[in-house]
């Protein structure tokens, strides 16, 4: 698999302006493993463009079928390749290999559920009165920005991806910066799709803030799907404000536990363990506190199990 994440866009790998990128390093070693172009301004409004040129010219949005064979035929790559996908995985992201095959298969699952419900988006007629009718039907919005996080760049970018396209929009990815390798690998599985439009599926890497910045503001883009920080949360909203755009956020967690008087202590701290260090404590669902019923507050035999 290629160590090194151009930006992808109309079908085509673009380099970045004047050759510049950045390193991506092991978080487990420290060690440079590959390189990712630097996005910019005028690249974000390259792929932009052409996911609206996509939307608006190709067919893309009024195709259910072709849109269900896409994102099947996105899921056989992912699944012929999820061997090399997951050892990438491992090694850009740091999260051991069991749990990083365990995301890959979540990401092929999620791309299937979606193909199925392509063909599927109904609308609704209402008789509401005498010789009065009411249509309701479902129309995609247009160009979606997914930003996808580095704790879970895979299952997290599908789970926004793949609604999209079921709906008949067209996408601009923003990978974190900390994952940018996988991110490449997943979005090549669309590369081989013959029937797939050109500009329906676009990524541009991130260069600090300024892509996101792009993605949020730009009136080109009709809605944005952002997984990540509760703050950063904030300025996606209030950047996308002044063009109304859909937005889907999903932000930091503060996941509690409940510990009842009556619980197993012995199964209860080794699931609360459990939880609390999964993904090494990097997801938003991870249990952060523990909520203790008064009446084992302060008996020894809590207090013997340390601190959480």
């Amino acid at each position: 698999m290629s160590k090194f994440a151009n930006h992808y866009i109309a079908g085509k790998w673009i380099a970045g302006e004047n050759g510049e990128s950045t390193e991506v390093t092991d978080p487990a070693t420290g060690e440079v493993i590959g390189a990712a172009a630097l996005g910019s301004r005028a690249i974000a409004e390259q792929a932009i463009g052409a996911a609206r040129e996509a939307f608006e010219t190709s067919g893309w949005s009024e195709n259910p079928r072709l849109r269900a064979k896409i994102l099947n035929d996105w899921a056989d790559q992912m699944q012929a390749n999820s061997d090399a996908l997951a050892q990438l995985l491992t090694l850009e992201n740091g999260k051991v290999l069991a749990q990083a095959q365990m995301e890959i298969a979540f990401g092929i699952d999620e791309a299937r559920y979606y193909a199925g419900l392509a063909r599927n988006i109904f609308g609704r007629t209402t008789e509401t009165g005498a010789g009065k009718i009411s249509l309701l039907t479902q129309e995609p919005s247009g160009v979606a920005a997914v930003i996808v996080p580095w704790n879970a760049p895979v299952t997290l970018l599908v789970r926004s991806v793949a609604p999209a396209l079921a709906a008949g929009c067209t996408i601009v990815i923003k990978p974190a910066p900390q994952t940018p390798l996988i991110n490449a690998e997943i979005v090549a599985c669309f590369e081989s799709l013959a029937d797939l439009p050109v500009g329906v599926v676009n990524s541009v890497n991130e260069n600090g803030i300024e892509v996101g910045q792009v993605l949020s503001q730009h009136p080109d883009i009709d809605v944005v799907s952002f997984t990540g920080a509760t703050n950063t949360g904030k300025l996606v909203m209030a950047s996308a404000s002044n063009t109304m755009k859909h937005l889907s956020l999903e932000l930091g967690g503060k996941a509690p536990a409940i510990l009842f008087d009556d619980a197993d202590l012995d199964k209860a701290i080794a699931e609360i363990s459990r939880s609390a260090l999964v993904l090494s404590g990097q997801m938003c669902t991870a249990i952060s506190r523990v909520l203790v019923h008064e009446g084992i507050a302060k008996v020894s035999d809590v207090s013997a199990y340390g601190s959480i």
